[in-house]
């Protein structure tokens, strides 16, 4: 088993007040797009998403991991949660392994909080990825305490790479988002 766990927090300013930056990330759909590594399968509902976070690893192996998300804000806290959920219209992923490939669930999560700096927003926010998947046949000839030393080095580099790819193309997607929603905040 290949044991897949990452967590990392992040702050920066956005551009906005609070309202309109809760606004511009609570759409879960569109937030999915400015994820590295992560594509939007399908949308369920409003808040809800089936999501894969996929990459391929020592230039060899593919690692793709599905997770169903829901979003919840909390205007009061000015808060918003990103979360694994059961959708029961969502089909099961099945776990696959080949040579090169390995493929199943696993949990991906943010915890965002939005603080007011007049004209622009503090937010900081949390991501987890965690997943345990067979390892790609390729890999069972390694000893397992390399594989778990690999998969954690990478993990928590591609989980760096998420949340720092979150932040820049999410701040360059808002004056476009922005121009389209003018009455938003007003």
């Amino acid at each position: 088993m290949i044991n897949i766990t990452g967590s990392i927090k992040r702050a920066f300013v956005f551009p906005a007040i609070p309202k309109v930056a809760l606004i511009y990330y609570s759409d879960i759909s569109r937030v999915a797009e400015f994820l590295p590594h992560i594509t939007l399968i399908h949308t369920y509902a409003e808040n809800q998403i089936r999501m894969l976070y996929e990459t391929v690893e020592l230039g060899a192996y593919t690692i793709q991991i599905y997770s169903d998300l829901e979003s919840r804000v909390d205007w009061d806290k000015m808060a918003l949660q990103v979360y694994p959920v059961k959708i029961e219209t969502a089909p099961p992923i099945e776990p696959e392994t080949s040579v090169r490939h390995t493929k199943g669930s696993g949990l991906f999560a943010i915890d965002t909080q939005f603080f007011d700096m007049k004209d622009q927003t503090r937010v900081e926010y949390t991501i987890r990825l965690q997943a345990e998947m067979e390892r790609p046949l390729g890999m069972r000839l390694m000893p397992k305490r390399v594989v778990k030393r690999i998969a954690q080095s990478i993990t928590d580099e591609r989980v760096k790479e998420i949340a720092d790819g979150f932040i820049k193309s999410s701040i360059e997607g808002f004056p476009e988002w922005e121009a389209q929603n003018q009455q938003v905040g007003k």
